[in-house]
C-alpha cells in the first residue's frame, strides 16, 4: 500500500476544478444541465477538509502556539487578500450600476459581515433561502462558504492537535471527530427539515462535510485500509458516480442532510482512489485530472469561486444573462479576473519571499488593518451609493420614496379639528414606499404617523388571505395600535393588493398576462380575503378609529429601476416596456374594488382613497408623468416623485375623515341639546 504523500497531488487539483465549474455551470443560469451543481462546495468541503489536515500533520511536531500561529498566518495569507479585492469591488460595482432597492440593506450587510467571516450569519437569519429569486441580486451570496470554512478553522485546528499528539496514547482520541461528524449529522437531518436557513448556511450542520475530509486523512495516514492492484480505477469511476448523481439529481430540499451525502462520499472516494493509486499507474480518468488544463483550473478554483458570482450578478441586473453575447462573454470575463487574482494578488502574496510576511504577529497586523481599511472603504461606498451611482436613480429625491426630508416649502393647515390626532399605518412594503407623502402630511397638518410595515406582509390585501407567516407580526402591530390609537384616529392600511407580474409571460401580451392573472384569484381566495379584511375591519371599529385603504394602484411590466439607463435597457427584463394599458390595470384591480365596495356598505367608519386617476390620468399607464420624472421606482412601489403627486389627494381625504367626524359629533350635541 502507498503512504499518503505530504507532496502535491496535482489530481486533487483536478478535483477542485470539477468543484469549482460545477458551481460556476449552476449559478451561470444553467441549472437545467446540472440541477445540482451547487453540491460543488460540499466537494470542496471534503477537499478542504483533507488537505488542511495533511498540512497540520506536516507541522505536527510544532508546540501548540507555534503550531496554531503558523496555520492562522498561512490561512490569513491564502483566504484574506483575494476576498477583500473581490469585495470592495463588488461594493464599488454595485454602487455604481445597482441603485439600492429594497434588497440593498440585507445585501450590504452581507458584504459587510463577509469582511470578517460572518456573512453566513446574516443569511441564515433572513427569510429567502439560497435558492430563492431575490438570492440571485445579491453578489455576497457565494461567501457563506467561506465564512463556513473560517468558522471550522477556529476550532478544528485545537481538535486536530489533540489526535497528532496523542494518537497512539490514548485510542480514545480517534473517536472524537467521528463523534462531531456524527452529532452534525444528526443537527444537518434534524434542521433540513425545520430549519433549513439554519442547515444550509451554519456551522453546526455543516461540520460533516469538513470533518469527512478529515477523517479519510486519519484513516488513510494510519494504513487502516489498502487498496488493490487496479482498484483504484474502479474507486475513483464509483467516487465520480456519486460526485455526478449529487449533480445531477440532489434536490433543494431535505439539504444538506441526507443529499449532500452523493457529493461528500463520492468525493471521499475519488480522494481515496488519488491518493492510494499505486505508483507509475494511472487510469485514463486520473490521466484527465492531473492534465495540465485541470489542474490549472483548479488552483485557479479560489479565484474563480470568489469572482464567478458577483460577476452573474452584475451582468444579471444590467445587460441581463440571456442574451448569446453576454454568455459568451460572461466565463471571459470570470477567467481574466481570475488569473489576474491568481497571479497578482494570491501567489505573489502567499509564496512571497519577504522576511515579515514569515512573521506570524507582522501577518496578523496587516490583515487586521486590511480587514479594517478594505471594511470601512466599503462601508462608506455603501452610505455614498449615490455620488458614485452612474445611473439616473443617482437622484435620490426623484427615485426614493424614503431619502429626504422635504425641500420645497411646506404650508401648514392650520385646523383644530386634527390638532393631537395620530395616522397609523400598517401593511407591506407598499407601507415603507408612501413614506414621502406621510412624511409630508405628518409636516403639514402637525400630526403624528406611526409606521408598522414589514414586507410581503400586507393586510387585508383583498385577493386571498392575509400571509399566514405574517401572523404573529400583525397581531403584535394591531394590539400596538389598540393601545396607542385614541377614538377618531385613523389607521391606514397600505398594500399592494394586486396579483404580482413580475416574470409573466408577457411575450403574449397584456391581455393573456391579466387574464393569466385573474384566473388566479378564485372565489375561495375572494372570500379568503373578504374574511381577512372583515376580522380586521371589525376589530378596528371596536378601537373606535377610523379605517383608510388605498385602492389597487397600477403595476407595471418591467421596473424602472432596471430599464432606465444606458447600460440595462437592453436587459429582456426590460422587454415588455414601461407602460400599461389603464382599461387593463382597470380589469385586474375590479374584483378588488368590488369587494371595497362591499365592505365600505358593511362598514360605515371605512373609507377607500383612490390613487389610480392621478398615477394614470389618460388611458395608459406610465412609470413616468408628463414631464418625464418617475412615478415609480420599480413595477410596483412608487418613487418620491410620485409620493409628492399623490400628497395633496391623500391630505384632503385625511383631512375629510377628521372634519366629517367633527362634524358628526357637533350635530350628535346639538341633538342631544334639542
Amino acid at each position: 500500500m502507498r503512504q499518503p504523500s505530504p507532496a502535491y497531488i496535482p489530481a486533487i487539483d483536478g478535483l477542485r476544478a470539477i468543484a469549482v465549474l460545477s458551481v460556476i455551470v449552476f449559478h451561470a443560469g444553467f441549472s437545467g444541465i446540472l440541477p445540482g451543481g451547487f453540491t460543488g462546495v460540499d466537494m470542496f468541503f471534503v477537499i478542504s477538509g483533507y488537505v488542511i489536515s495533511q498540512s497540520l500533520s506536516e507541522r505536527g511536531d510544532l508546540g501548540f502556539a507555534a503550531y496554531l500561529t503558523d496555520f492562522y498566518r498561512r490561512r490569513s495569507l491564502r483566504i484574506v487578500p483575494a476576498l477583500l479585492v473581490v469585495l470592495f469591488a463588488s461594493f464599488l460595482v454595485s454602487a455604481m450600476f445597482m441603485p439600492q432597492f429594497w434588497l440593498s440593506e440585507q445585501i450590504n450587510r452581507t458584504g459587510l459581515a463577509a469582511f470578517f467571516g460572518l456573512s453566513n450569519f446574516v443569511l441564515a437569519w433572513n427569510t429567502d433561502t439560497y435558492f430563492s429569486p431575490s438570492a440571485e441580486l445579491n453578489p455576497y451570496l457565494h461567501t457563506w462558504s467561506l465564512g463556513l470554512e473560517e468558522q471550522f478553522y477556529v476550532v478544528f485546528p485545537a481538535i486536530y492537535f489533540v489526535w497528532l499528539r496523542y494518537k497512539k496514547q490514548a485510542p480514545i482520541v480517534w473517536v472524537v471527530l467521528p463523534v462531531l461528524a456524527l452529532a452534525s449529522m444528526a443537527i444537518s437531518a434534524f434542521q433540513a427539515q425545520d430549519y433549513p436557513l439554519s442547515a444550509f448556511y451554519l456551522l453546526p450542520s455543516r461540520f460533516w462535510e469538513l470533518a469527512a475530509g478529515a477523517i479519510l486523512f486519519q484513516i488513510i495516514g494510519a494504513g487502516r485500509f489498502a487498496l488493490q492492484p487496479g482498484s483504484a480505477h474502479f474507486l475513483l469511476l464509483a467516487g465520480l458516480a456519486l460526485v455526478m448523481a449529487g449533480f445531477l439529481f440532489t434536490g433543494r430540499h431535505q439539504f444538506p442532510f441526507p443529499w449532500a451525502l452523493l457529493t461528500v462520499v463520492g468525493s471521499m472516494l475519488m480522494i481515496a482512489a488519488l491518493v492510494l493509486q499505486a505508483e507509475g499507474v494511472s487510469s485514463p480518468l486520473q490521466r484527465l485530472l492531473q492534465s495540465p488544463l485541470a489542474t490549472y483550473i483548479g488552483r485557479l478554483s479560489y479565484s474563480l469561486y470568489l469572482w464567478h458570482w458577483p460577476v452573474a450578478v452584475f451582468l444579471r441586473w444590467t445587460t441581463g444573462l440571456e442574451l448569446l453575447a453576454v454568455q459568451l462573454l460572461y466565463p471571459v470575463i470570470v477567467i481574466a479576473l481570475a488569473a489576474a487574482s491568481y497571479h497578482w494578488i494570491e501567489t505573489p502574496i502567499r509564496s512571497g519571499k519577504s522576511p515579515l510576511l514569515r512573521r506570524a504577529w507582522v501577518t496578523f497586523a496587516a490583515t487586521v488593518a486590511a480587514v479594517g481599511l478594505f471594511g470601512w472603504s466599503a462601508l462608506w461606498v455603501s452610505d455614498n451609493a449615490e455620488r458614485l451611482s452612474l445611473s439616473q436613480t443617482s437622484d435620490t429625491y426623484e427615485w426614493y420614496a424614503y431619502k429626504h426630508y422635504p425641500k420645497e416649502e411646506i404650508h401648514k393647515i392650520q385646523d383644530s379639528r386634527v390638532e393631537g390626532r395620530q395616522l397609523f399605518v400598517i401593511g407591506d412594503s407598499h407601507t415603507a414606499a408612501y413614506r414621502t407623502m406621510l412624511n409630508l402630511v405628518s409636516l403639514k397638518l402637525g400630526i403624528k404617523v406611526v409606521l408598522y410595515e414589514k414586507g410581503g406582509c400586507g393586510v387585508a390585501s383583498l385577493i386571498g388571505s392575509d400571509p399566514l407567516n405574517c401572523a404573529e407580526r400583525r397581531e403584535a402591530d394591531l394590539k400596538d395600535i389598540e393601545r396607542r390609537a385614541k377614538p377618531g384616529d385613523i389607521v391606514f392600511l397600505a398594500s399592494l393588493r394586486m396579483p404580482e407580474l413580475d416574470g409573466r409571460a408577457w411575450q403574449h401580451g397584456e391581455t393573456f398576462v391579466v387574464d393569466e392573472a385573474l384566473s388566479e384569484l378564485t372565489p375561495a381566495k375572494i372570500a379568503a380575503a373578504r374574511a381577512s379584511a372583515e376580522a380586521i375591519l371589525a376589530r378596528l371599529e371596536a378601537a373606535q378609529v377610523s379605517v383608510l385603504i388605498d385602492a389597487p394602484k397600477p403595476l407595471l411590466m418591467a421596473p424602472p429601476n432596471r430599464c432606465s439607463d444606458w447600460f440595462n435597457k437592453m436587459n429582456p427584463i426590460c422587454a415588455p416596456g414601461l407602460t400599461m394599458e389603464r382599461s387593463q390595470i382597470e380589469r385586474l384591480r375590479a374584483p378588488q374594488m368590488q369587494l371595497l365596495d362591499l365592505l365600505k356598505t358593511e362598514h360605515p367608519k371605512l373609507t377607500v382613497w383612490d390613487p389610480l386617476p392621478l398615477l394614470c390620468p389618460g388611458p395608459v399607464c406610465s412609470a413616468v408623468d408628463n414631464s418625464g420624472r418617475p412615478l415609480y421606482f420599480d413595477s410596483n412601489h412608487l418613487s418620491g416623485h410620485g409620493n409628492r403627486i399623490l400628497t395633496p389627494s391623500f391630505t384632503e381625504v385625511v383631512l375629510a375623515i377628521w372634519r366629517n367626524a367633527a362634524f358628526k359629533r357637533h350635530e350628535h350635541s346639538a341633538l342631544s341639546v334639542e
